[in-house]
């Protein structure tokens, strides 16, 4: 099959520009011509390994480049712009992420073919519309409103939503029409596998061979609750616990959020327990997963959690909100913790658990690795992706499978 992907940006190291990367890449290995548009590539900042022989085509931003808000105008401006830079059809548009799909569906009215949408977050311009209606009334309320039904009119020419949890697809299909399916993403199998330099990342932020390192890895953002992760942290370590938090990612995105919780961390008087290490380098991650004796992922509202299953490949026991998607998956007890989101105190006694009982930590561990790499690497991931576009291709007009 010819595939063009479409995502907004490329200048991040997230999991969905991971997600977005690793599928091309292993449509590509499986014989498929794959076309990545986008545009802003940053290839320094953006998973420099995986993209390499990958086919990226940077388009460039739409008119008035400097004005990024409101961010429904930004996407419109530059979907227009990167239709316009497309100047051939393909069997398969595959946009990730919002608003992508717009692009994907004018370019499908133009040269045919099918959309197969890749939406990980649902657009939450619905969501916005009923609270400014509560909140702030007479504006914003019906702006974000229209927003949405432009957006939910534009998503009528997409042949099939793929998500990733079925809490995202219950999300979804309460606001949008259309055909969807739920493809679980996966973890790259040879990057992350048990090992890693963990005496080193231990020894860069001064841990001792007793302390007993939680890891979180991935970008700052309000969602994450990382706020619940400290606060848990600290309930541990005051029991007289020798516990450690380290929290590996950018900030760049939403530093007053990162701010907010050194501060939070100062106010309960464990600055020092709490390690920001800052963005980590796609070679060093799977070496900060050998260094943690345990993850954790206390995101709350999150679609999934490609983060949890890269740990759980590298033999670490993790313990997973039930507010994120992935949680889906997994068993309590056997091959993750499991806790309510938004809630350290219980956290707290997950944390607890795993320290004072190694032979459980070790059989959470060791169930978790089996069940991730059995299950979820990206190829599976790929196969999956395959039949959803190779039965659409196949009914399209315009295919050629």
């Amino acid at each position: 099959m010819d595939i063009a992907i479409i995502i907004h940006e490329l200048v991040a190291e997230g999991g969905g520009e991971r997600q977005c990367l690793c599928l091309a890449r292993s449509l590509s290995q499986g014989g498929h011509q794959v076309t990545i548009y986008t545009c802003e590539y940053k290839a320094q900042s953006c998973f420099p390994q995986i993209c390499q022989g990958l086919v990226i085509r940077e388009v460039g931003r739409g008119l008035f480049a400097w004005w990024r808000r409101p961010l429904f105008v930004r996407g419109y401006l530059d979907m227009l712009h990167l239709t316009a830079a497309v100047n051939h059809g393909h069997e398969i548009w595959n946009p990730h992420h919002w608003p992508g799909q717009w692009a994907a569906v004018w370019l499908k009215r133009r040269f045919g073919g099918a959309v197969v949408w890749m939406c990980n977050d649902v657009p939450d311009m619905y969501a916005k519309s009923q609270q400014c209606i509560s909140a702030r009334g007479v504006v914003f309320g019906p702006l974000y409103r229209l927003y949405y039904l432009y957006d939910r009119r534009q998503n009528r020419g997409v042949d099939m939503t793929v998500l990733v949890s079925n809490w995202a697809e219950r999300e979804f299909t309460a606001i949008y029409p259309g055909a969807t399916r739920v493809v679980r993403s996966g973890a790259d199998m040879d990057s992350f596998r048990p090992g890693g330099n963990r005496a080193g990342i231990r020894s860069r932020f001064g841990y001792a061979q007793d302390d007993f390192v939680l890891l979180w890895l991935g970008i700052f953002m309000p969602h994450r609750r990382l706020e619940d992760a400290i606060k848990a942290m600290s309930t541990v370590a005051q029991s007289g616990k020798k516990v450690r938090l380290l929290l590996a990612g950018s900030d760049h995105s939403y530093p007053d959020y990162a701010k907010s919780l050194r501060a939070l961390a100062r106010s309960l008087g464990v600055a020092h327990l709490v390690t920001f290490a800052g963005k980590v380098s796609d070679d060093e991650i799977r070496d900060f997963y050998a260094a943690c004796d345990a993850f954790v992922f206390p995101n709350d509202q999150q679609t999934w959690g490609l983060v949890v299953l890269e740990a759980m490949a590298c033999s670490r026991p993790v313990m997973v909100s039930k507010g994120a998607g992935v949680h889906e998956v997994l068993s309590d007890n056997q091959n993750a913790v499991l806790f309510p989101p938004r809630n350290p105190e219980i956290l707290a006694e997950k944390i607890r658990l795993l320290m004072t009982q190694p032979e459980f930590r070790a059989d959470i561990a060791k169930n978790g690795m089996d069940f991730a790499r059995t299950a979820y690497s990206w190829n599976h991931y790929a196969a999956q992706v395959e039949d959803v576009c190779k039965s659409l291709c196949q009914r399209s007009r315009h295919g050629r499978c």
